[in-house]
Order: C-alpha cells, then structure tokens, then sequence
C-alpha cells in the first residue's frame, strides 16, 4: 500500500509524550497541517480556532522540542539499526528572520537587522553510495550564532557522544563533519570511542618540525578522478566565506589523491581525558591544472579509514563528498518548510516550530532523493493516488499512462514555475509546486466530498 507524504509524516510523530493528551493530540493535528502544506503560513494552513491553539501550543512552557522530536529520532534510529554501516553529516547552519522593526526574545540581532540563533543537526545517511537520509540522530539549538573563543566547539563533540549513547555501534557509523569540527577534542573523541570519522581540515598545525600542509605536499598522487563540480555563487557570502568557497563556475575538475599517516600532538589546552597525540591518516585531494581564471579545487581530510590502496581512499573522498546531504537537508529546513518565514516571539517557540519541522523537512528531502535515485520507479513511491489523480487533471506538465517518479517531480516542479531547459528544478520551486498540488487536492477533496453528500453549507448564513 502506498504512503502519502502526509501518512509518512504522521508516522514520525506517532507515540509522541508532551505529559498531556491533549497536548498530544494537538500536536498530531498541527503536524498533519504542515505536512499538507510546508512553505504555507500558519494563518493560511489552518483556521483561526485551531490556529490560536497552535500558537498556544508552541508558546507552551511545558511543551519541549526534544520531545517533539523523540519519535522522530528513535524512527532514525530504527532505519539505522537495518543498515551494516551508515553516515552521519554533521553541520550547523544560522536560521535568520527579519526584524521588522520588533524584537524577537532570546535571538541575536546584527547590523543587518537579522535576528538568528544557530541549528546544528547530525544527518544519517545510507553509505552504499545512493546517499539516501534516514533521518535526524541529533538537532541543537545555540545562542550566541558565532564566537572567537571557541565556545561553540563543544556542539561536535556532544553530538557524537549522544549517538553512541543511543547504542549506535561506533563500528557502525562514519561521522562527517566540515571545517569547523577541525578540532583536538573532537578528533580524540572519536579515537576514544572507537568510531570512525572524515573530518576536513582548517588548521595549518606543526607536525613532524613542519607545517602540515608541507608535510602533505610531499605525498605523491596514487589515483586520478574526474568530478563535476557545481557552480558556486558569492551572493550572500561574506569576505570569510568567499575567501574559504569562492565562487566558480560549473565545471569537470581531474582531482588527484594522495595519502598519508601524520602525528598530531596534544595540545596544552586540551582536556586531561584527551590523549597525548594522535596518529591519523590524512587524504589530500587537489586540482593541478585548473582552469586560469577558476580557483583550484583542494580538500585536506582527517580519517580513521586506511588509505593503503587507491579503492581505500577513492573510499573516504566519495564519503566526504555525501556530507553535502546535509546541505540539501538545511535547504528543505529553511525553503521546503519556510522555517526562517515564521512569525513567532521568542526563541523558545522557534525552537518548537524547528523540532516541528525536522521530520518534515527530512521527508522532503527523502521525496526528492528517491525521484533522483529511482527515476524509473512507478510515481506512486513519491505521491499518493489522489496527488496522481490531480496532478494529470490539473498539472502545467502531462503525466504519461504509467509515470515515473522522475516523471512525477517534474510535473509538481512545474507547478511552481520549472521549466525543462533550467536543469533540475530546486528546492524554492518544489516547495511552491508541492503548496499549489495541495491546494488543488483540498479543493478537489471538498467538491467530492460535496458531491457524495458529506458537505453542506448553510445557505442561511
């Protein structure tokens, strides 16, 4: 039997304990409302009854985020325990709002008259290669957004404790995270424990009398790879960002790789549990003969996997390059759901809005990840009938007899404004495609139901 996105998103939420059943309940119902229409606002999802109870639900002191999410993480887990070896991309990103000359409570202000507070979410994906989410393990939020004395650092090394104290095998799980997890502590946490890690490289450290960029430039190259890489615009980049991702344009980059084991010593600042040094295995993966007017591509990547052969660390490269999933996730997060739209007071709300959403945004980025890897599978795997059934009556873009998945995501991007010759449509146009297909369906449920008799109004009125 199929599963609507709706039913898949319920699922999620089942078995969610807020001390209060009608707490529970409201939840379930303001749940089922967004997953009709993510990117929609609340007054426009709901009517003005139940939307003062979603308010009142999402400003209640006694309802917590980690509650909201609980079902949604022990479903993550259960998706985990099925498969020999999984990934978890770790990464945090600033959710912004507009001020609009009012003060939300407990967010930052910056000069730019953005008020934000920073999420950070750990992301299983399926290593086979398909990339396919499973859903979130850990989500946090943190005040202040950025910081110089490194006090932030402690969301990478909670987020993999708090996995393993689930009873994640640490065999199990290859933890990926970006730049800014380059950390001591982080890096002898893992060894501790035992579990395996890709972890890119920010700091130029001393090794072995040398700088490590120097000690890694004299490793020789074991294996070539073409990659395409994406095209990568500065807009909204600060000079920090654009110096770190410049902007480039699309394009196959030849990339070679090298590897090698280097010695990191433990720094004074460390704490006492941590190690004296650490040997870790270091990958380099570099663009020789870049065009002469792009930057040249070059990663530099802590790992516990071995690297004795060009399988080896072809292996921890195409890791990595998973890692970018969480990009996507953070994409369905803040345009899928229209997280950074809502209006709400203060921070704690937020917050509840954001547990909200999590499970949703990551069934967004399932819908999308299977008409990506399965485009030749029947649509029914990504829409249920009554979706089908509009979408070929109503939709911009015909449905065939039999249509695809890939076939399916086209007709709803289309609803949102895609055309063919733009590539793959994106996140801003599934989102507007999927809240005009819903709107259809609620119309064309209402006219049936006043059809079969089931729906009267009151002409009286």
């Amino acid at each position: 039997m199929t599963t609507s996105f709706t039913e898949g998103v319920l699922r999620e939420f089942e078995g969610a304990d807020l001390g209060d059943p009608r707490r529970n309940q409201r939840l379930r119902v303001l749940a089922e409302r967004v997953a009709e229409a993510p990117a929609t606002s609340f007054p426009k999802m709901m009517p003005p009854a139940e939307l003062e109870g979603a308010y009142r639900f999402l400003n209640n002191v006694k309802v917590l985020p980690a509650d909201i999410l609980r079902p949604h993480v022990q479903g993550t887990l259960q998706r985990v325990a099925q498969e020999p070896l999984v990934l978890v991309a770790h990464d945090s990103s600033v959710v912004s709002f507009n001020s609009d000359g009012e003060s939300r409570e407990g967010l930052v202000s910056t000069h730019g008259e953005k008020q934000q507070f920073l999420v950070h979410c750990s992301l299983a994906v399926r290593a086979d290669g398909s990339r396919r989410p499973l859903g979130v393990l850990a989500a946090t939020d943190h005040l202040p957004v950025k910081t110089e004395d490194g006090s932030l650092q402690d969301r990478w090394v909670q987020h993999v404790q708090v996995i393993h104290d689930f009873g994640v095998a640490p065999s199990a799980v290859i933890h990926l995270m970006d730049r800014e997890a380059d950390d001591y502590e982080v890096l002898d946490l893992c060894e501790r424990i035992g579990t395996r890690f890709v972890v890119r490289v920010q700091h130029n450290r001393r090794v072995e009398n040398a700088s490590l960029r120097e000690i890694v430039e004299t490793a020789t190259a074991i294996v070539e790879r073409d990659v395409p890489l994406s095209r990568r615009t500065a807009r909204g980049s600060g000079s920090k960002q654009k110096r770190i991702h410049p902007p480039r344009d699309s394009r196959t980059a030849r990339l070679s790789v090298a590897a090698r084991t280097v010695v990191i010593s433990r720094p004074q600042s460390a704490a006492a549990e941590c190690a004296k040094d650490l040997a870790l295995n270091i990958v380099r993966v570099w663009e020789s003969e870049p065009p002469a007017d792009q930057p040249p591509v070059e990663w530099l990547l802590y790992t516990s996997e071995p690297i004795n052969t060009p399988n080896d660390v072809l292996r921890v490269v195409d890791w990595y390059r998973a890692r970018w999933t969480i990009e996507e996730y953070f994409k369905a997060l803040k345009t899928g759901c229209a997280l950074e739209k809502r209006q709400l007071e203060d921070l704690p709300a937020l917050v509840n809005v954001l547990a909200l959403f999590i499970p949703i945004a990551w069934r967004l980025l399932l819908l999308k990840s299977e008409a990506r890897d399965a485009p030749d599978a029947p649509a029914t795997t990504i829409l249920d009938p009554e979706e089908l059934e509009v979408l070929r009556i109503a939709g911009r873009k015909k449905l065939s007899a039999n249509p695809t998945a890939e076939e399916a995501m086209l007709a709803v991007a289309a609803l949102g404004g895609h055309l063919k010759h733009n590539g793959r449509p994106g996140w801003q146009t599934l989102a507007h495609g999927f809240l005009t297909l819903q709107a259809m369906v609620l119309g064309w449920r209402l006219r049936r139901d006043f059809d079969q008799g089931k729906f009267r109004p009151d002409c009286d009125q």
